[in-house]
């Protein structure tokens, strides 16, 4: 049975309760107030700092890009030109604080023969990140895209019978990965270069497929037919090597008719190039990750091979590796990393190892080819540091070559 209430005593309890009301909902709203200012405190200390570019490569001619900035704090951005030519790029802004997005990059024609670059630095809290640009030349102005900027990768220049493809694979995890990316040229029959991430969990387990075929990803008329070798004795040498890629898929992708070029057999292919292939996957399963670039110059080269539709295919002067090695617990290196070269000219050899005279530093394979290679280091690691790295000479470093 329900108590009777007086109404004196129902609004002295109508009064309490409302004056309790009161101070609970000031509470809230102060520890609303507080947890609000907790969380951007916290989303401000965990921006992942970063930079980027709209385009990052783009034609010969005058135009603008925009650049966008993830940071917390204050930063500062700067222009660092490589090569003779500078004063080609402005920026709208230059500092700020917090994140931003929309500004400008402006640049000049180029009206030089030679493709230019630069890097865009973005300074925040004492860490530099870069990003880099490249205008190219008229010449090499007929295709322009857009590539990732996995630490493998050169600086990519397409052009009319250059183009730039990757290859992705299934991990024994399920997860996709990349296998490899190459800049296939589709006048000299060849890959320019290949480059690929290495180590023992992207090798995988299997065995050699030997399933030769044609590229899905590139037309076939725009490739070798060489289910029967090339004709004039030369050997289908992989660039990247099939030993590096066992699980079945990605094996078979390296038998791919644009992962060959014409190798001297056993004087080259199946003696110092192997040799040199075995000695690459050994650095890469002492390292956390090794980041390689295989690649093949054609530039002055006066031998053709044929094939199975007699068609020719430019024979290589000379074969590359250019290596990234990574380890997080290594005291070598620069944040971890440590970078070097081989370089062999095509040619019939009596060693059966590669030698010191064949090991150099990247810079100076970079003389060598024109190629700028890791060009996503900086914005790893800082301008600075990756040209320390790049220049440094890795006959002082003993497991380049032990």
């Amino acid at each position: 049975m329900p108590v009777p209430v007086s109404c004196n005593a129902a609004v002295n309890i109508f009064h309490t309760v409302f004056v309790l009301n009161k101070h609970l909902i000031f509470v809230f709203s102060v520890l609303f107030s507080v947890s609000l200012l907790f969380l951007n405190s916290c989303e401000e200390m965990q921006v992942e700092t970063g930079i980027s570019v709209s385009d990052r490569q783009v034609t010969y001619q005058a135009g603008q890009v925009t650049v966008n900035v993830t940071a917390s704090g204050e930063w500062v951005l700067s222009l660092y030109y490589q090569g003779i030519q500078d004063g080609w790029a402005s920026l709208s802004q230059t500092s700020g604080r917090g994140s931003k997005d929309g500004i400008v990059l402006n640049y000049d024609e180029n009206s030089t023969s030679e493709t230019r670059s630069l890097y865009v630095i973005l300074t925040n809290r004492g860490d530099d990140y870069a990003v880099t640009f490249v205008q190219l030349n008229e010449e090499d102005s007929g295709w322009v895209g857009t590539y990732p900027g996995w630490l493998e990768l050169p600086a990519v220049v397409e052009n009319d019978d250059c183009r730039f493809y990757t290859h992705d694979m299934k991990l024994g995890s399920g997860k996709m990965s990349r296998n490899y990316s190459f800049l296939w040229d589709r006048d000299n029959l060849v890959s320019h270069w290949v480059a690929y991430p290495l180590n023992k969990g992207l090798i995988g387990s299997g065995s050699r497929t030997d399933d030769w075929g044609y590229d899905p990803e590139v037309p076939y008329e725009d490739q070798p037919r060489l289910e029967r070798g090339y004709k004039g004795g030369y050997d289908r040498g992989h660039q990247i090597p099939s030993a590096d890629r066992l699980s079945y898929a990605a094996n078979q992708q390296t038998f791919y008719y644009t992962n060959m070029t014409p190798q001297i057999g056993s004087g080259f292919n199946q003696r110092i190039w192997a040799s040199l292939e075995t000695k690459v996957r050994s650095i890469a399963m002492a390292c956390d990750t090794l980041y390689v670039v295989t690649g093949c110059i054609v530039d002055g080269s006066t031998k053709v091979a044929y094939d199975n539709d007699n068609r020719e295919v430019t024979v290589p002067v000379a074969y590359y590796k250019a290596l990234l090695r990574y380890s997080d617990s290594s005291s070598a290196g620069i944040s971890g990393y440590s970078a070097a070269a081989f370089y062999l000219d095509h040619r019939s050899y009596s060693e059966t190892n590669v030698t010191e005279d064949m090991l150099m530093p990247v810079d100076e394979l970079e003389d060598i080819t024109g190629l700028d290679f890791f060009a996503n280091l900086p914005g790893k690691i800082g301008g600075a540091q990756a040209d320390l790295i790049e220049s440094e000479d890795p006959r002082n470093v003993s497991f380049w070559l032990n």
